[in-house]
């Protein structure tokens, strides 16, 4: 096993905080309202920062993945776009990705904007289609429609895109089964090779859980959830569709290799507001509101970063590491590698969480693989995966 996989950056993810309009579940770093000039005085900051820290891209592999996400990065202006790949490219962290994903809502999408982001490097999109049903965008304040959904898929492939993967929702206010099977029948009818899959969460804060508190919309009760949890892992499987990690499947090996690095623990850089990255050792994450980063970089001219007010670091014990490592891993499929975590953490994990281990490999939630290299979560342990992650807690 290569030690240079996790002490050299494998990913790097740059974060855009823009939307047109917020979406009632959303929690993330993102922010509507925000015009042409403020969009360029933020690309101009990121450019800045990439500069500032240029001599991390000693450190990147050379084919370390890009991911643009956000937010929506498709409502920056093509130049701002154009600009940020540049500065990349400029600086070295850009080189020769194996994978370089930019997120796009359907209702930013336009055959000149994708043929653009292609030319730009970008090989891989990722939609964010949630539903093709009308009424549920609306409902969760989704700038997109139904159509436009699968026309942005068409117009994806038009300019050029080979890989393309959309997200989906389920447990949205006023979604059926059958609602819910449409949405795939007709989403996998498009031919895309990746879809990620996730129910619906009422994140604290947000406008969604104003409304269902408010008794102003309805969630699906938990038993049809469950159901349509049981649907979307059939449906995919006799879809031709690996289930590869939790959320996520693809067909043909159209694994998301960016994300792959996260679920590994690999290391990854990141810049923009609220982005966060990981060194191997420890966190480093930016302030979240664009005032606050542009500011922040400002104060980066000044300082290092240790010291900036831009960052929040966080030193991890070889402990933490070693828990982070194992839920994330076993995130996949294949689970977590053993011999990675003696090689990584000098821990034997069978030895290490022997107690915690023994109820859940009893209840059938955990498994070793057939060669004793891995620890895999179960069919029943993907589904009840927050009861095993916190064994590593």
């Amino acid at each position: 096993m290569n030690p240079e996989l996790w002490q050299k950056y494998r990913a790097l993810y740059l974060h855009i905080p823009f939307c047109r309009q917020k979406c009632l579940y959303c929690d993330f770093a993102s922010y509507a309202g925000y015009g042409e000039a403020q969009m360029a005085a933020y690309t101009e900051a990121v450019c800045r920062e990439v500069s500032l820290r240029a001599e991390e891209a000693a450190n990147m592999a050379a084919d370390a993945t890009i991911y643009f996400g956000g937010g929506t990065p498709s409502v920056l202006p093509t130049s701002c776009l154009e600009r940020l790949v540049a500065g990349l490219k400029e600086y070295g962290f850009w080189q020769q990705p194996a994978e370089a994903t930019i997120e796009v809502n359907p209702g930013t999408a336009n055959l000149a904007k994708l043929q653009a982001l292609r030319a730009m490097g970008f090989d891989r999109i990722s939609f964010g289609v949630q539903s093709l049903q009308d009424g549920e965008l609306r409902t969760i304040g989704r700038i997109h429609s139904a159509q436009q959904a699968l026309e942005a898929v068409a117009l994806a492939k038009a300019a050029g895109f080979a890989r393309i993967s959309c997200d989906l929702i389920y447990g949205l206010p006023g979604q059926t089964m059958a609602s819910l099977q449409d949405t795939l029948e007709r989403l996998l009818a498009t031919g895309i090779e990746h879809v990620s899959v996730y129910g619906l969460i009422v994140e604290e804060g947000t406008p969604l859980e104003r409304l269902v508190a408010q008794g102003k919309l309805l969630l699906p009760d938990e038993d049809v959830g469950a159901d349509m949890y049981e649907m979307v892992q059939s449906f995919l499987k006799d879809a031709g569709f690996e289930r590869y990690e939790i959320s996520n499947y693809a067909k043909n090996g159209q694994y998301s290799r960016h994300n792959t690095v996260y679920w590994q623990y690999h290391p990854y850089i990141a810049f923009g507001a609220a982005a966060c990255g990981f060194d191997g050792r420890r966190r480093r994450t930016a302030v979240d509101t664009v005032d606050d980063y542009i500011e922040g970089v400002e104060q980066l001219e000044k300082s290092s970063w240790r010291n900036s007010s831009l960052y929040t670091v966080e030193e991890l014990s070889n402990e933490e590491l070693l828990q982070e490592f194992m839920f994330m891993g076993l995130r996949r499929r294949v689970g977590a590698d053993l011999a990675e975590a003696r090689q990584r953490f000098g821990m034997d994990v069978a030895e290490r969480y022997k107690e915690q281990l023994a109820p859940l490999l009893a209840q059938g939630l955990v498994q070793y693989s057939a060669d004793g290299s891995h620890l895999q979560l179960t069919e029943k342990g993907m589904e009840l995966g927050n009861i095993v992650f916190e064994a590593f807690v």
